[in-house]
């Protein structure tokens, strides 16, 4: 059975200050990325004594509950490596980074663009739910119910 570990940072956890600080990442770090590592691996326990027992009817809800805790996983490890204290800016051709720069400017007009429609889209954003996470479906008080009249 696989077994997932959390990485180690590719650098120190004030490296991104001012813009993120060392708290926020070793708390994002060492309790959210971990938070989906652990997730991972209860499930694939989970999933292994599903099969043991075959009880067939709870494997399909368990291996949407393991994608959920990987994909967190691999885009957190991912995302370690796509942050760094002197990155930042304008993709210009220069860096390297050219393809990126065309991209960006057909599809948004420009980098100015891009960043305007990204951070427009973002401060909109509610966030994503655990696939398990679903909303009550009890009555709300009748206080809170509107007239529909």
């Amino acid at each position: 059975m696989a077994v997932y570990t959390l990485p180690e940072l590719p650098y120190d956890c004030s490296a991104l200050a001012p813009a993120i600080s060392p708290e926020i990442i070793e708390l994002h770090h060492d309790k959210h990325h971990a938070a989906y590592v652990k997730g991972a691996n209860d499930t694939l326990e989970q999933l292994a004594e599903a099969r043991d027992k075959e009880t067939w009817g709870s494997i399909n809800g368990l291996e949407k509950n393991l994608a959920f805790h990987l994909s967190g996983h691999i885009l957190h490890s991912i995302y370690w490596h796509n942050m760094t204290g002197d990155g930042g800016g304008e993709p210009l051709d220069q860096d390297g980074v050219g393809e990126l720069a065309g991209a960006i400017a057909e599809s948004f007009g420009s980098f100015a663009g891009f960043k305007a429609q990204l951070t427009k889209a973002a401060a909109t954003y509610s966030g994503v739910r655990r696939p398990s996470a679903r909303r009550s479906c009890r009555p709300r008080p009748r206080s809170c119910r509107g007239s529909l009249s």
